[in-house]
């Protein structure tokens, strides 16, 4: 076999293995329930036995981190009950689940929707789905402000 021949061969198959990888993490997977871009729970939500818990904490927005909810368009991911909290155009808090419903990644708040920076889906403030992939809604809280003091809860 000539020099030239086993370079485009082993190219070729490099570039097999690639395609392969990506056809995989593009897949539809109904199961999958995080991803490498969910950070992990710090407790709080988990129970024991796998079973969770009701959300229902309080934060102090006064505080940091959680002061970036003082802005409008401001939103914090609290990790521990895996809820986004952000502060929507019209000064209104709104809590969400943090996980897209497409495959768990963590979501952000942009342009007033909760953005998946994995495969795109966008949801709007109500949970609801703006766009796809994603199908189905986000789980919503209720959130009561008492001073700087901010509940969430289901």
């Amino acid at each position: 076999m000539e020099r030239k021949d086993f370079i485009e061969k082993v190219g070729l198959s490099g570039a097999a293995i690639l395609i392969f990888g990506c056809m995989q993490s593009c897949s539809k997977d109904s199961d999958m329930t995080s991803s490498p871009n969910t950070p992990p729970s710090s407790g709080g939500n988990g129970g024991t036995g796998g079973t969770p818990t009701k959300v229902d904490f309080t934060i102090d927005i006064s505080t940091s981190p959680y002061d970036v909810l003082k802005n409008e368009g401001g939103y914090f991911v609290y990790t521990a009950a895996k809820v986004i909290i952000a502060r929507t155009s019209t000064n209104e808090l709104i809590a969400v689940s943090s996980q897209c419903t497409h495959q768990g990644a963590t979501l952000e708040f942009k342009n007033s929707k909760f953005y998946c920076p994995l495969h795109f889906s966008n949801f709007n403030q109500n949970g609801t789905v703006a766009n796809s992939p994603a199908t189905t809604a986000l789980k919503q809280y209720k959130t009561s402000l008492d001073g700087t003091k901010l509940r969430v809860t289901e």
